[in-house]
């Protein structure tokens, strides 16, 4: 499942895209080009060829679930690490139907959605797609600070990197325990344009080979409309405990934040400490 995390995992940030370029010439030739993208915040990223037609999405009772707005019926407990017994415990309700993928790195948890959230543009014979997974996340990191102003200002402020913008934060208590909540917005924009222009060429040379002919100059503003929507919306909440930072992540395709906001946060609220 490819991932996007933040700088030191510090408010993990994960999303997968998926870019589809097609080109539909005469007498029903259609190529098509797509690719899996793992983006870092290092701005470093891993292209993976995904081979074949694009595999129509599965209207499974876990899809249907996904798209309910609803909450686990059951928590998610973290179980008790007996090696390091500081670590703090939590438990959480996931969205319904996501799915809990294997932990990595500083991220204790993480729950996808299989539901792919997507934008296109298309009018000029080639379609540009985004597609985006809705991903709630909870990172712990072993630090030292002297209390939650502190861990925030230093641990997280300082080291978000170009690419996203906090736009607000505020004191808050979640069941209890005193946190920081933050929204910001990652741009990815940069990222997705290097990929869809190399994609672009690749398509234009085999229209070429078949005698297609598409204007370079009306892709290319089809494309543009697609990358001015290529954002991720982030709602975070910041813990200090025990010695640990922890933070818990909700995020989904900006476009799509009207529809997938509410059931983040509601999600999010109900993380507590054991």
């Amino acid at each position: 499942m490819p991932k996007f995390k933040n700088r030191k995992g510090f408010v993990p940030i994960i999303l997968v895209i998926i870019l589809t370029v097609v080109i539909t010439g005469v007498a029903g030739v259609v190529y098509k080009s797509r690719n899996e993208i793992k983006v870092r915040s290092d701005k470093t990223s891993q292209t993976t060829e995904l081979k074949g037609s694009p595999a129509p999405t599965p209207q499974s009772a876990e899809v249907n679930l996904a798209n309910s707005g609803r909450l686990a019926d059951k928590p998610f407990e973290q179980k008790i690490d007996t090696a390091n017994a500081a670590v703090p415990k939590f438990s959480i309700y996931p969205p319904a139907g996501w799915e809990k993928v294997a932990p990595y790195g500083n991220i204790v948890v993480e729950f996808v959605s299989p539901v792919k959230d997507e934008i296109s543009e298309g009018a000029a014979g080639i379609l540009w797609t985004v597609n985006v997974r809705s991903s709630l996340s909870i990172n712990i990191v072993k630090s030292e600070f002297k209390n939650l102003d502190d861990a925030l200002e230093s641990a997280i402020l300082n080291k978000v990197n170009s690419t996203v913008t906090i736009s607000q934060r505020q004191k808050i208590k979640v069941n209890g325990e005193e946190a920081y909540a933050l929204e910001s917005v990652m741009d990815i924009r940069e990222t997705a344009q290097k990929i869809l222009e190399s994609q672009m060429q690749e398509e234009l040379a085999k229209a070429a080979k078949e005698g297609v002919n598409v204007s370079r100059k009306d892709i290319q503003e089809d494309m543009d409309k697609v990358l001015q929507q290529a954002k991720v919306r982030i709602l975070s909440y910041v813990f200090y405990k025990n010695g640990y930072l922890i933070t818990v992540a909700g995020k989904a395709f900006e476009p799509y934040w009207d529809k997938r906001g509410l059931q983040l946060k509601q999600s999010m609220d109900t993380f507590k400490f054991e």
